[in-house]
């Protein structure tokens, strides 16, 4: 819409109240948490009561969506099934000042995966008060994810893969939800196909606006860097609840992996008897690695696999004890097979050079074999 001339103050205000900027496309947002049809199919058990709507995943988007592709930086975590429960708002309020998000889940996408805060667990910079942006530091796969700490894969920016799956209908001319923010509040993405309908003027800090009916939405950056929401408009509520086992090595001690500079060409999950087999393929670059001779060897390139079905069959790097004889941060290959699951081919796949010294604070006895 044009305008002659410039709007007075009261106007002016009135567009502000509604979240539309005097150049935005109305819109009429699709509200329907309580309708499978809103959901993909891998989302399970949707209930509506007692004022929110329930429903349960296990954290994993569609197997043809490519994730954990295109990672440059990784924490060698595989994405896994979890047994999540979440809770949204049916009718949520917006409260009186914003709400700042941190490092963490800050709402749910229609196919029951997770939606952090765009920043990783990394320190906060002093001169920012940020801490390092996931995005940025090239942890993130060409959906927009990755499996985090707990082998649990989530977005950090906007669900790029998804947003495509789910198409122009369902975003552009049915516009119903991507998402929903632990708020209550629904993510959708606008002007993703369609540039006309674009909203990025009309937003407020927090990335929201109302529609045309007063319903306050969020919508996804549609350029880089893809952002979801930039703070909370409503009240934050605890909106999930989860169960699963977390990996653990030969002695038993919980795998949170350690990030190094691997980058990530291909990443398949499979099903061997009681076991899943993860298995990433990249590059190996720039990383310190500790020989069996207790040297260290400096990795320009090199190919290779990761690979992790259960505590006697994973091939991971950890980080090595310190030692004078190495400057800086080193690692080792940690390679066992005595227990992997027939069906799975190891030797199939190209791995690295197993460490077979001394033993590490975080390897058991040495002499594993190839």
């Amino acid at each position: 819409m044009n305008f002659a001339k410039p709007m007075g103050l009261t106007a002016a205000i009135v567009f502000a109240s509604l979240g539309f900027s005097p150049t935005s496309k109305a819109h009429d947002i699709k509200t329907c948490k309580c309708d499978e049809a809103c959901y993909t199919k891998e989302v399970e058990t949707l209930t509506c009561s007692g004022g929110k709507a329930r429903f349960s995943s296990k954290g994993l988007p569609n197997v043809n969506d490519p994730i954990m592709r295109g990672i440059i930086a990784t924490n060698q975590q595989f994405p896994s099934e979890h047994n999540y429960e979440f809770e949204i708002l049916l009718t949520p309020q917006l409260s009186n000042r914003p709400t700042k998000t941190e490092a963490g889940p800050v709402g749910v996408a229609v196919n029951g995966v997770p939606i952090f805060d765009p920043s990783t667990q990394g320190p906060v910079n002093r001169s920012t008060g940020k801490r390092p942006s996931a995005f940025e530091a090239g942890e993130l796969d060409v959906c927009g994810g990755h499996a985090g700490r707990g082998d649990d894969y989530h977005y950090h920016i906007a669900p790029k893969c998804l947003i495509e799956d789910l198409g122009k209908t369902w975003v552009e001319v049915d516009k119903k939800p991507i998402g929903y923010a632990m708020d209550g509040f629904p993510i959708l993405a606008l002007g993703w196909f369609d540039k006309a309908n674009g909203v990025e003027n009309a937003l407020d800090t927090c990335r929201g606006m109302k529609d045309e009916t007063g319903d306050y939405f969020y919508n996804v950056k549609t350029t880089s860097d893809w952002d979801v929401l930039n703070c909370l408009s409503g009240r934050p509520q605890n909106f999930a609840r989860d169960r699963w086992l977390h990996r653990v090595d030969r002695t038993g001690k919980e795998i949170t992996g350690i990030p190094i500079r691997f980058a990530i060409k291909d990443s398949s999950r499979n099903s061997y008897g009681g076991d899943v087999c993860h298995v990433m393929t990249g590059m190996l670059q720039g990383e310190q690695v500790l020989q069996t001779n207790g040297t260290a060897r400096r990795v320009g390139a090199e190919e290779g696999s990761l690979f992790y079905c259960n505590n006697a069959c994973y091939g991971l790097f950890f980080e090595a004890d310190k030692s004078r004889a190495i400057r800086g941060r080193a690692i080792y290959f940690d390679y066992i097979a005595s227990g992997c699951p027939g069906g799975f081919n190891v030797s199939e796949l190209k791995t690295f050079a197993p460490y077979e010294g001394p033993a590490q604070t975080r390897k058991g006895p040495p002499g594993t074999g190839r």
